[in-house]
């Protein structure tokens, strides 16, 4: 149990972001449920444990967006803690999509969704941090190992902006420790979401299965009790850090 807290999820429709929801909710926290697709927000706060959790609809690819719906749950009761679990590739697995072949315009898209639109929820909830500081404040990123390991299997801008979340976690916890708010990133292997199995067949499953060193997918709970950790107060002295759960992917 951690006191009630207020949790915001971005993307907290899709399948990393549902899980964690879910494990959010189960230790007492009240979850904001927060995406672009509503229905299916409604769906995965209606499944939750507890009561009192909210669903807000946000396009984190809009500045205004963004600060209208953070905006309006602050003004219902603030947020100590900010899951962004938005975003993914704009490829599928198994396209090619290399650096002399990828179009300008997936480029943009990718970088909008995946980086910029970070940004764009990383800003808004810092300014509302910096004027109303709560304890143990948390902003967790959840990244990508293709951010750090090359050939992974997913397009270069996927990667680029994956790569970023890294440099902008250090910054953003060093500008953010005095008040009290860390921001680590999460960076996730291949994850056995509804999402992959959707946009894979089994022969991609199994090539990318075995880049791991133990020859299978993560599971959601797996990279959701990496996010648990680091958004409680036993994580409270780690801050600008990037913990990897991949299975060992970077050594296979």
């Amino acid at each position: 149990m951690h006191n009630n807290r207020r949790v915001i999820v971005v993307g907290g429709a899709g399948g990393i972001g549902s899980t964690v929801c879910r494990m959010f909710a189960a230790q007492g926290d009240r979850v904001v449920v927060a995406d672009f697709n509503v229905a299916r927000a409604r769906a995965v706060a209606a499944e939750l444990e507890g009561g009192a959790h909210d669903v807000a609809a946000v396009d984190v690819t809009n500045a205004a967006s963004v600060d209208e719906a953070f905006d309006r749950i602050e003004a219902e009761g603030p947020a100590s803690v900010l899951v962004i679990a938005s975003g993914g590739p704009q490829v599928h697995l198994g396209q090619r999509a290399d650096v002399a072949t990828l179009g300008r315009d997936v480029w943009d898209r990718t970088l909008a969704l995946n980086l910029t639109g970070v940004f764009n929820c990383l800003q808004t909830f810092a300014r509302l941090r910096l004027a109303r500081p709560l304890a143990h404040g948390r902003i967790l990123l959840v990244g990508s190992t293709a951010g750090a390991v090359a050939g992974s299997g997913v397009d270069i801008a996927y990667v680029a902006a994956k790569a970023a979340l890294a440099g902008l976690a250090r910054q953003a916890a060093f500008e953010l420790a005095p008040a009290g708010v860390t921001v680590n990133v999460v960076a996730p292997g291949p994850v056995g979401t509804p999402e992959f199995f959707r946009n894979t067949n089994e022969a991609i499953r199994q090539e990318i299965a075995a880049l791991t060193l133990f020859g299978r997918l993560a599971t959601p709970e797996e990279v959701g009790a990496g996010i648990a950790y680091l958004a409680s107060p036993q994580a409270d002295f780690v801050t600008g850090s990037t913990l990897p759960i991949n299975g060992g992917v970077h050594m296979a």
